[in-house]
């Protein structure tokens, strides 16, 4: 009886000193604890209205003459839907990176951001590639891991790969400012084009130091509603306009968009890569 006494107290000493050092695991790894919030935390759907629109159409000749500008923000890349073959990005430099030109000031800004907040700062490992340099990483990774050429957002100037000093892949999420680079990135018009538990979408697994830029309102909900960039473009029927609370939103057939109703100032009109555009006119 003492023996089986003695066996129970060890087993309940093992169990005790087990869970303790779980949670204090769980407790000294802020990334843990990061990643353990994110798959529970509630994500609520996003506010999109239907609208009603005014009679007849309109043409993108009438769009870009009332300040709708043309750029590839919304473009879908993925393995399913590669880069057009005579597609040209738009790149500008900025401290050695190169990346689309709506993109600069909104990632000094985040960058400063971070660095305020954390007193970290973010730098870039990998900005615009060409497809010749796509095809060099591909080579030289594991098969999985590299997008194929023409498939990467790289090649379109679109995403950038960060990184804190020490800290890079997914050891990013053991810095302060990795993690808050997720909570904010949205607020500078990116989002985490790759996020966890979504890898059958988007074919590509947790990537939490790859920035795609998609500008606002589009970021902001994505990220608060917990989508990806597929689940975005999806939740848009065809040829109806949305109210986005500070912009109008819509996918539409370039041969049929209708004229949209509400006041509005100026936008912007890029390919969804899927056959159709996407309009953001913002609410005057």
């Amino acid at each position: 009886m003492r023996i089986k006494k003695k066996y129970r107290l060890l087993c309940a000493v093992l169990a005790l000193l087990t869970v303790l050092v779980a949670v204090g695991l769980f407790w000294y790894r802020a990334d843990w604890r990061f990643r353990f919030y994110n798959s529970i935390r509630f994500y609520p759907a996003p506010v999109m209205t239907p609208m009603a629109w005014e009679k007849g159409g309109i043409s993108l000749e009438e769009l870009s003459a009332r300040g709708v500008d043309s750029n590839d923000l919304l473009m879908l890349i993925n393995p399913d839907y590669a880069l057009p073959k005579d597609f040209v990005p738009l790149l500008e430099e900025y401290n050695g990176a190169k990346m689309h030109p709506q993109m600069v000031e909104a990632y000094a800004a985040l960058r400063d951001a971070l660095e305020e907040r954390t007193g970290q700062r973010i730098y870039v490992s990998s900005d615009y590639r060409t497809p010749e340099e796509q095809s060099a990483i591909l080579a030289g990774s594991q098969p999985g891991i590299a997008a194929t050429v023409g498939h990467s957002e790289h090649e379109a100037g679109l995403a950038l790969d960060v990184y804190v000093k020490g800290y890079g892949g997914m050891s990013i999420l053991k810095t302060a400012a990795g993690r808050e680079m997720a909570r904010i990135c949205a607020d500078y018009g990116f989002i985490i084009r790759y996020p966890e538990g979504k890898t059958e979408i988007t074919g590509t697994a947790y990537e939490p130091w790859h920035l795609r830029y998609v500008g606002n309102p589009h970021a902001t909900i994505i990220m608060d509603a917990g989508l990806t960039l597929e689940e975005y473009l999806e939740l848009y029927e065809i040829g109806v306009w949305y109210d986005l609370g500070e912009a109008y939103a819509g996918r539409f057939s370039p041969n049929a968009i209708p004229m949209p109703g509400g006041t509005w100032s100026g936008g912007s009109l890029s390919s969804d890569n899927t056959g159709y555009l996407f309009i953001t006119l913002k609410k005057a």
